[in-house]
């Protein structure tokens, strides 16, 4: 989304990881008409050079992902709610009817719309989220809705989808002062009283709040270790498939390992790679199988 200008040869350190990343990086480049795009990629190791010229194989016979549509993001609709209100007031049947005219809430239920309603308007499932300021002021006799103090701003600044990452501060129960974090799944596994091990030091927990733990010194006693989760891999299933076949023929043509111009007539990702790896300094094959 970002406004690149004029570029004739995009870069791209590591494998895009999917056809259609890297279709679209790639094709930042050359934008003009008639002019290709142009782009090199640069693969940081083995198993990251199997991945790039399985994506790059794909990019050329255009077998781009299939895209799959969130269906009903509450999320989402929570935001252009809130967007939509600050601009003007809005009749919930008015509103229901255009939501539902975009594909991914085209079979949007009223349940669903009226507790996400529910929840602009400051009426919470629980106490526990009593904190939150409400966006907008839901008039269920008018049957209409408006935007509260703020609302357009918060939908100019906060809007987007990035998730966050489910960390919970972990903070001192007398000062406050923070010494850590915590993965949300391992906070929701604790209990008040228990003790965890983090920065080498162990800690019991005092308070859990929607956001914070609040702890105090436990030195000497034992307690669970934290841990954190990573992010996923993003490789897409197709090209994870592609990537096992690829594996699959390199390992049963030997001739792929000394003599890459008999790949000619191969299966097209084989032949790129025995191509690629000509110009390497050693064997492309894996050392090892799982």
């Amino acid at each position: 989304g970002i406004d690149m200008g004029a570029v004739d040869l995009v870069i791209q350190v590591e494998s895009p990881t999917s056809v259609a990343s890297g279709i679209q990086r790639i094709g930042r480049a050359g934008h003009s008409v008639g002019e290709p795009s142009k782009g090199t990629i640069f693969p940081k190791y083995r198993g990251d050079l199997l991945e790039t010229a399985v994506v790059v194989d794909r990019m050329l016979r255009g077998e781009i992902e299939t895209t799959r549509v969130p269906r009903n993001p509450l999320d989402v609709l929570a935001q252009q709610i809130v967007a939509m209100s600050a601009m003007d007031a809005w009749s919930v049947t008015a509103l229901s009817e255009l939501v539902r005219r975009a594909y991914p809430f085209s079979d949007l239920g009223p349940r669903a719309l009226e507790s996400t309603l529910d929840m602009l308007s400051g009426r919470y499932p629980s106490d526990e989220f009593a904190e939150l300021r409400p966006r907008i002021v839901w008039d269920r006799l008018e049957g209409k809705i408006r935007g509260r103090a703020g609302a357009q701003r918060l939908a100019v600044v906060s809007g987007g989808t990035i998730p966050d990452r489910g960390l919970f501060s972990v903070n001192l129960l007398d000062d406050g002062k923070k010494v850590g974090e915590l993965d949300e799944e391992m906070v929701y596994e604790m209990r008040p009283g228990e003790t965890f091990i983090l920065g080498a030091t162990t800690w019991r927990v005092a308070d859990i709040t929607p956001s914070q733990v609040f702890v105090t010194p436990a030195p000497g006693e034992p307690g669970r270790i934290a841990f954190w989760h990573g992010d996923a891999l993003g490789r897409p299933v197709e090209v994870g498939r592609a990537m096992g076949q690829a594996m699959r023929e390199l390992t049963s043509m030997k001739a792929c390992r000394n003599n890459p111009v008999s790949m000619i007539g191969r299966p097209p990702t084989c032949s790129t790679i025995c191509r690629t790896r000509s110009r390497q300094p050693g064997r492309f094959r894996p050392t090892g199988r799982s």
